[in-house]
């Protein structure tokens, strides 16, 4: 299994998912969208010696940390599959959710309602495999 490098970061991605939650319920979809891309970033970060701060580089090191992750537990996959058609859709998807919380993309409400809801699921199995073995 992958191992944290910096807590501090793992520690921001569970908060993260813990408001994303909070988010959803409240359907406050502006701040659930940046919750996803906070939780993205931190998940990268904590990682990583280095923090990545390039949108580019979150996307690429998510997909990467995500690939690795489906080759020790295939469930995530499916996962992946229910919500995402691919992983590059993932963290496009991650990205403009991201632009629409600066209002430089505008979605639909169901379309963010889906989107997060797949986010959530993908975070959910994340934080599954890392919070019980820590």
């Amino acid at each position: 299994m992958l191992q944290v490098k910096r807590a501090i970061y793992f520690e921001h991605f569970q908060k993260h998912v813990k408001d994303l939650q909070k988010h959803l319920y409240e359907r406050d979809y502006v701040q659930a969208s940046e919750k996803v891309w906070g939780a993205i970033s931190s998940f990268v970060n904590a990682f990583h010696f280095q923090e990545a701060r390039k949108v580019e580089e979150k996307k690429q090191g998510f997909a990467l940390l995500l690939r690795k992750l489906i080759t020790e537990d295939s469930s995530l996959d499916t996962i992946l599959k229910n919500n995402f058609k691919s992983i590059d859709d993932l963290t496009t998807k991650a990205e403009g959710l991201h632009l629409y919380f600066y209002g430089s993309r505008k979605y639909s409400e169901d379309y963010l309602k889906n989107v997060i809801v797949g986010f959530a699921d993908v975070f959910k199995w994340i934080y599954s495999k890392f919070v019980s073995e820590n």
